[in-house]
């Protein structure tokens, strides 16, 4: 067993802050164009010592959650392509399975998940990661950290960081992108960093039609919002510990409807 496990690369999730979210991947299976996603997503190599100490005899410790990223099989590649009555609602779908749940992004890959196990697996293709469909890729990566992160109370948004925050967009205008809240530890995980949560935490709300002002959300309008634009996947809705969890974000900050014509992102966000 440890033999074979020497061909395998271990990825953690902001290892500086020893988040126990990793990804397990042989990378002689895939691409050049995975590594750069995984540096982008803040996954960090571990080394061999690293991985022994994280993982003695091979063994997934409690608490820990691994998601094993592999080639899809024949029989795996046939559902993601195979069309379904529900994907007239959109690219993703999430199917209920006795004892575990069924992830797909259609024509990408599939994952299985379930919150009793330590290690999940993502089947899919050798071009994982590259640039001509980077929010299909960004969009797996972020519900695998969505649900993962969730039991460290940890809840992520649809959004881009800021410097007087966040603002929080759809899915498709993010590009996939999500910031991740630690509204205990006051942290804000995202693609550029680790940052605090300041006194004047914004989390901003884009209006098309809003001219030359701001204005200021009420709590239960911004709980709202941030429901809407939570990254947690669940065919059953949120449930209540995300509820509560974005409350408390809810409570740190404070809600900004924004001019669109006015906001300056750092990058250009638009697809």
């Amino acid at each position: 067993m440890a033999e074979e496990n020497q061909k395998f690369t271990y990825f953690q999730y902001f290892k500086e802050l020893e988040i126990p979210v990793y990804i397990r991947v042989d990378l002689s299976e895939f691409g050049p164009q995975l590594l750069p996603l995984m540096m982008e997503q803040k996954f960090t190599e571990l080394t061999e010592i690293e991985k022994k100490e994280a993982f003695k005899d091979d063994v997934v410790p409690e608490g820990v959650r691994v998601l094993n990223l592999t080639i899809a099989s024949h029989g795996v590649s046939k559902h993601i392509e195979m069309m379904r009555p529900t994907d007239k609602y959109g690219l993703e779908s999430l199917i209920p399975k006795t004892g575990y749940k069924v992830y797909r992004y259609f024509g990408v890959g599939m994952m299985v998940t379930s919150f009793t196990v330590n290690e999940w697996n993502l089947g899919c293709y050798e071009n994982f990661g590259e640039q001509d469909n980077l929010i299909a890729y960004r969009s797996m990566m972020n519900r695998f950290l969505s649900w993962s992160l969730s039991t460290l109370g940890i809840v992520g948004f649809w959004a881009a960081p800021v410097d007087e925050g966040m603002v929080v967009l759809s899915q498709a205008k993010s590009c996939g992108e999500v910031v991740f809240i630690d509204a205990v530890k006051d942290k804000i995980l995202t693609v550029d960093g680790v940052k605090k949560i300041s006194n004047k935490f914004c989390i901003m709300r884009l209006s098309e039609t809003l001219r030359g002002k701001n204005i200021e959300m009420k709590k239960e309008e911004l709980v709202s919002f941030l429901y809407q634009y939570c990254s947690y996947l669940d065919y059953q809705g949120l449930p209540i510990r995300v509820r509560q969890m974005i409350q408390l974000v809810a409570k740190k900050g404070f809600g900004l409807i924004h001019p669109s014509e006015s906001f300056k992102p750092r990058t250009d966000l638009s697809l």
